[in-house]
């Protein structure tokens, strides 16, 4: 059915808005809907997912990638939340076909960075410090987490997704 891919450096507020979005959709009807988390994914693949360098990163995105577009083929909704800022695997998602959802979530450096303090610190290489970010070259939409509260987020993703399939 679907792939909604929201995709933002870290602590910039994708699980949450994904948690929201998921619920959303849950509660309109469609019964089939699976949240993938990059870190999550991250973790039940054990040594498989462990590091943080760019290959170890590119590996549990394709990983995350291939969940998702399953799921989607099986006629579900997968709502992915992942750093996962590689334009090969964006490329790769839109090449795959089915309904591709691409959503930039932004947040405002200042933001992260209280956010990331109040949370554990990842080891290894972060996106946006050590690592580059290849930003989407054409997200289907961008977000800003602190523009609004995530449920209005969460209604707004809906309303540009939903008017894809009218």
């Amino acid at each position: 059915m679907s792939v909604i891919w929201i995709t933002g450096l870290a602590a910039s507020g994708k699980t949450t808005l994904a948690q929201q979005v998921a619920q959303r959709l849950t509660a309109r009807g469609h019964i089939e809907v699976a949240a993938f988390d990059g870190d999550a994914v991250r973790r039940s693949l054990g040594a498989a997912g462990q590091g943080y360098a760019r290959p170890q990163r590119l590996a549990v995105a394709r990983h995350i990638a291939a969940l998702a577009a399953g799921h989607s083929r099986d006629g579900g909704c997968a709502v992915v939340s992942t750093i996962s800022l590689f334009h090969e695997i964006h490329a790769g998602n839109r090449a795959a076909g089915g309904d591709y959802f691409e959503v930039l979530l932004e947040c405002a450096p200042q933001l992260r960075a209280q956010r990331l303090a109040a949370r554990d610190a990842q080891t290894g290489p972060q996106v946006g410090h050590e690592l580059t970010p290849e930003w989407p070259r054409s997200p289907h939409l961008r977000l800003d987490s602190g523009a609004a509260p995530v449920p209005a987020l969460a209604d707004a993703l809906l309303r540009v997704w939903e008017r894809r399939h009218v």
